[in-house]
């Protein structure tokens, strides 16, 4: 004799976020600015008031975005020529007393940008003494703690 039993019947209604594509997840980049020879107005010298010196500025900015697509909208990603440009914008906006101030302010800009996590800069003074080829301050900062490991660096020649 053929069965009547039905077989139960189970339905389950939920919702859950579907994974973004591969190139669409976020991934970790770091943007890397090398040797941005930058001519301002810096240092609280007598001598150095008004006049222009050279200074050297090294940046790495770690950042969240996706894989860029070739049809990607370049403002959808953080951009190295725009990142230069701004820190001349800032070097040239007014006299710069301490090399300090001149990265803090670097920083502050690079991580007003949501994507930035953590930047590190470097910021030197190329011709401030005749024995040294560069003296300067490094830093690193973060969202989590815009204080972090602030390092003062001295290159000699060498």
């Amino acid at each position: 004799m053929l069965s009547t039993r039905k077989e139960p019947h189970f339905s389950v209604d939920f919702e859950y976020d579907e994974p973004a594509p591969l190139n669409q997840a976020k991934r970790a980049w770091s943007i890397v600015i090398q040797d941005l020879l930058i001519r301002c107005k810096i240092g609280v010298y007598p001598h150095e008031l008004g006049t222009p010196q050279d200074v050297l500025i090294n940046l790495e900015c770690n950042y969240l975005a996706p894989l860029p697509q070739p049809n990607t909208d370049t403002s959808q990603v953080l951009c190295y020529a725009t990142l230069a440009k701004d820190i001349e914008t800032i070097a040239n906006k007014e006299h710069i007393y301490f090399i300090e101030n001149f990265a803090e302010t670097i920083a502050d800009h690079c991580l007003s940008d949501p994507r930035v996590q953590k930047v590190k800069i470097s910021a030197m003074k190329m011709n401030a003494l005749d024995t040294a080829k560069s003296v300067g301050v490094k830093i690193t900062r973060s969202k989590q703690t815009k204080t972090l490991d602030k390092q003062s660096s001295y290159l000699t020649k060498g």
